[in-house]
C-alpha cells in the first residue's frame, strides 16, 4: 500500500498569535535538505511542491525524510560482468 504524504505546514503570525496551517506544498529548500535535489523527481513521486514558499520548517523536513525513507527503497545496481570468450586459433 502506498504511503500518502500530507501537505507542508505553514506558520503565520496574525495579531501577535502564531497560527499553523497546511500549505499548498513544500518549499524548494525543504526538499533539498530532505534529499530531493530535482523538482521533477519530487513531482513524479507525488510530493506537493509550492514554488512561491521561501520558508523552511523542521517539521516538514522530518516528515519528508520519513516519507522518502519508506517510499523509496534504495536499489543497488550490480556491476555487469564481462563475458570472456576464448578464441581458439
Amino acid at each position: 500500500m502506498k504511503a500518502i504524504l500530507k501537505r507542508g505546514i505553514v506558520k503565520t503570525v496574525s495579531n501577535g498569535v502564531l497560527i499553523t496551517r497546511q500549505g499548498r506544498g513544500y518549499s524548494k529548500n525543504e526538499l533539498v535538505q530532505s534529499g530531493v535535489t530535482d523538482m521533477r523527481v519530487a513531482r513524479k513521486r507525488k510530493i506537493p511542491v509550492d514554488p512561491l514558499r521561501k520558508t523552511t520548517h523542521k517539521e516538514n523536513i522530518e516528515q519528508l525524510k520519513a516519507f522518502l525513507g519508506e517510499a523509496v527503497p534504495k536499489t543497488v545496481r550490480k556491476a555487469k560482468q564481462k563475458r570472456i570468450t576464448k578464441s581458439t586459433k
